[in-house]
């Protein structure tokens, strides 16, 4: 499975533990396939994609001016994803760009992590729920399921982790 190539399936995101810097990604069987870091003290919610085993770094994320956009790079600058979400945030649609123009669109409870991704014929690709548990001391878990293959897991991952970004920056501005 490359971290690069289109994928369908589950990935489980947990949300960002206190004090911790990394999170794995898994497949619902526990398999690793990526890695979440957030630098230590950073206010420009920057974040980075590791590989399973943390090694490497596939890409990079950040929030754009004013928060009014994201986008995932590579390691060669190109931009895998780009994500502007809609006026009406958290609940509008929010567009997704990919290399090539290719353009989804999300419509669901952003701060609920509830949403899910449409092609340009409106077709359902992908899903975004929240698997948080009561009392949990990670916050902000989700799962990611691609039903088409539209999004590679570097992909998948860094929208998810778009999402988490541009709620915590929402709530934090309101």
């Amino acid at each position: 499975m490359h971290p690069y190539e289109p994928f369908v399936g589950v990935l489980l995101l947990p949300g960002h533990a206190a004090f911790a810097r990394t999170a794995p990604v898994t497949l619902p069987d526990g398999q690793p396939v990526a890695q979440i870091r957030w630098p230590a003290l950073s206010m420009t919610h920057r974040f980075d994609i590791l590989d399973a085993f943390g090694d490497a770094e596939l890409a990079v994320g950040l929030k754009g001016f004013w928060g009014r956009s994201y986008q995932i790079t590579g390691l060669d600058g190109d931009v895998l994803l780009g994500l502007k979400p809609s006026w009406w945030f958290p609940i509008g649609r929010s567009v997704i760009t990919l290399p090539g123009g290719q353009r989804l669109t999300t419509k669901g409870n952003w701060t609920g992590r509830r949403f899910k991704v449409r092609d340009g014929s409106g077709s359902p690709v992908a899903r975004l729920a929240t698997t948080n548990r009561a009392f949990s001391l990670r916050q902000d878990s989700v799962a990611f399921e691609m039903t088409a293959p539209v999004l590679s897991i570097v992909q998948a991952v860094g929208l998810a982790e778009c999402v988490r970004v541009a709620v915590r920056a929402q709530q934090s501005s309101g």
